[in-house]
């Protein structure tokens, strides 16, 4: 089975750089514009499963019009907690905030807010596990999945074939990867790579 797995289009979160998870955030004009001429590149597929978030019901209905859809309520993105909706310049006297950015390395996985790293990896590997099984089960080929860029860095980090860092899985606004399964080990194998 193969997975087109896919970042949501533009928001004015992403445009400002702000912490943008639990935030139910629409695409902004550039975000459908970027889906529309994305769609057209990339393969078509059988079903889509996607985050219950508007953003990725508005990018799966314009990568792929008129594709039957499933909310996976674990393809979410992560939970920033009281960083949310947030950006350096609202943070920059936060001594959590501060105590974060100040370490040699910054590291996203290593937030100290929110759903941590190892829980979304835990929720992702549940939404994998039960999409594949949806697919299969309808004995789909080819499957859209449309999810959020940390979502993404936390399911690849831990499946992704070759094997790459965490911030090696970073991908644009309609970027990501089409990817082989394997259901006996869950590896997810980059096919090629899509840069939005």
């Amino acid at each position: 089975m193969e997975l087109i797995l896919i970042r949501h289009g533009t928001t004015q979160g992403n445009l400002e750089k702000r912490f943008v998870g639990t935030l139910d955030l629409p695409l902004i004009p550039q975000g459908e514009e970027l889906a529309r001429q994305v769609g057209p590149t990339l393969p078509r597929v059988e079903h889509i499963y996607r985050s219950p978030l508007t953003r990725c019901r508005q990018t799966a209905e314009l990568l792929w019009p008129g594709t039957e859809m499933t909310v996976v309520d674990q393809l979410r993105e992560s939970d920033f907690g009281p960083f949310e909706g947030k950006n350096h310049e609202e943070l920059k006297d936060d001594p959590l905030y501060q105590a974060w950015i100040s370490q040699d390395h910054l590291n996203f996985a290593a937030m100290p807010v929110g759903e941590s790293a190892e829980q979304v990896v835990e929720r992702m590997t549940e939404a994998l596990r039960q999409l594949t099984a949806d697919a299969a089960a309808h004995g789909y080929e080819r499957v859209g999945v449309v999810s959020h860029g940390g979502a993404i860095m936390g399911l690849m980090s831990q499946f992704g074939r070759p094997r790459r860092a965490y911030y090696g899985w970073m991908c644009p606004n309609c970027g990501g990867f089409r990817l082989a399964f394997d259901p006996a080990t869950l590896e997810l194998t980059v096919l090629e790579e899509f840069p939005g």
